[in-house]
C-alpha cells in the first residue's frame, strides 16, 4: 500500500462493510467504522447539505468519498501530515479502479463474498507498486 495510506475501507451507503486493505499492524474494526460512517452520514446531512469530507485526529486524517453515484463510501486513513492533494489524487485513482470494475448494482447485489473484490485487489496492488 503507499505510504500515504495506512488503511482503505468500503462501504455501502448504508454503511455495511465491503472491503477493506491495510498495511497496518493496527487494524480497525470495520463494524465500527460501519457504524461511525453511517452515523456521521446521517448528522452531517442535518447540518448541510454538502455531507463530512474529512476527520482530524490526533495523528491521522480520516477521509470520506463517495463512488458509484452515491451507493459507496471510500474511507482513507492516513497520517495527520499527508498532502491533502496527493491523498486526492490518489483516491480520485482508486475510484477509477473500482468503478471500471463495479457499478451500483453489483454492489446491491454483492453476496457478501470477499473473493468478488479479488480483481480489484490485484489492480489496487498493482496500483500501489506503481506508485
Amino acid at each position: 500500500m503507499s505510504p500515504d495510506i495506512e488503511e482503505l475501507w468500503l462501504f455501502s451507503k448504508y454503511g455495511i462493510p465491503i472491503a477493506d486493505f491495510t498495511c497496518s499492524e493496527q487494524k480497525t474494526d470495520k463494524s465500527i467504522i460501519g457504524g461511525l460512517v453511517s452515523a456521521i452520514k446521517t448528522f452531517s446531512q442535518q447540518l448541510t447539505t454538502k455531507g463530512l469530507q474529512s476527520l482530524m485526529l490526533e495523528d491521522s486524517k480520516i477521509v470520506f468519498f463517495s463512488a458509484l453515484q452515491g451507493n459507496m463510501i471510500m474511507i482513507i486513513r492516513t497520517s495527520s501530515k499527508a498532502k491533502d492533494k496527493r491523498i486526492n489524487k490518489i483516491s480520485i485513482d482508486i475510484l477509477r479502479l473500482f468503478e471500471d470494475l463495479y457499478d451500483a448494482n453489483d454492489i446491491e447485489n454483492w453476496d457478501g463474498s470477499t473473493k468478488f473484490f479479488k480483481e480489484f485487489r490485484e489492480r489496487l496492488c498493482a496500483f500501489f507498486n506503481n506508485l
